[in-house]
């Protein structure tokens, strides 16, 4: 595939902005276990990079934390209508799904998987939308879905205090990040060899053992 098939130039552009964007308004996060990716990224292996969602801000950390590679995000489709936004992630060759439309899901799941194969990875917020109590909430099956049916690994990562630079109900930050946002790279979990229950259960429970108490599942 060229650079043009698999949309790399978009989103060289579009981490290029995410990146200063974070940067010139001191919102770069504290960012642990960076060195797993280091090693994980000489295994030349596309992976499925899952972290919770409480903010707008998960999206430019998520995409920091990959760094310089070629991935896609699963986004709603309603992220579409979003001026500029809806434009980047179209031009990006970003995985766009209608979860009220049967063949919008099964259409993005062929997309998904075949980004997989041609070694592009792929980012999701299972939650399927941002925690507006700021706790972890149910799982969506999708991405793990396409994870398991291709023997890819899955990258967990827990974001923390996103909210309170930008709460899930504001379009733009109210603080720096800097100082109060973290985020916590995990130790990648392969699909092979698991049920797809069992791949839920141990990327939700490493997700967790990240987060804060305020940020867990309620009791």
């Amino acid at each position: 595939m060229n650079l043009l098939t698999k949309r790399r130039l978009p989103i060289f552009f579009s981490h290029i902005w995410g990146v200063l964007s974070l940067v010139l308004t001191g919102s770069w996060p504290k960012f642990e276990n960076a060195e797993l990716l280091k090693e994980f990224y000489k295994k030349k292996k596309a992976a499925m990079f899952v972290a919770n969602h409480n903010s707008w801000m998960d999206i430019p950390f998520l995409g920091a934390s990959i760094g310089w590679r070629n991935y896609k995000i699963v986004a709603k489709a309603e992220l579409g209508k979003v001026p500029i936004l809806g434009k980047s992630i179209k031009l990006g060759g970003h995985v766009m799904v209608d979860r009220t439309d049967r063949k919008s899901q099964l259409r993005t799941f062929k997309v998904g998987m075949q980004w997989l194969k041609d070694g592009v990875h792929l980012c999701t917020f299972p939650e399927g939308t941002r925690s507006r109590s700021g706790r972890l909430q149910k799982f969506k099956n999708g991405a793990f879905k396409m994870a398991h049916k291709r023997g890819a690994p899955i990258v967990p990562i827990s974001i923390i205090g996103s909210a309170k630079c930008m709460p899930s109900h504001f379009m733009f930050p109210i603080r720096p990040a800097r100082g109060v946002c973290k985020v916590i790279i995990h130790e990648p979990i392969e699909s092979e060899g698991k049920t797809e229950e069992e791949l839920v259960e141990q990327v939700k429970a490493s997700i967790i053992s990240g987060l804060p108490e305020e940020q867990r599942p309620a009791k």
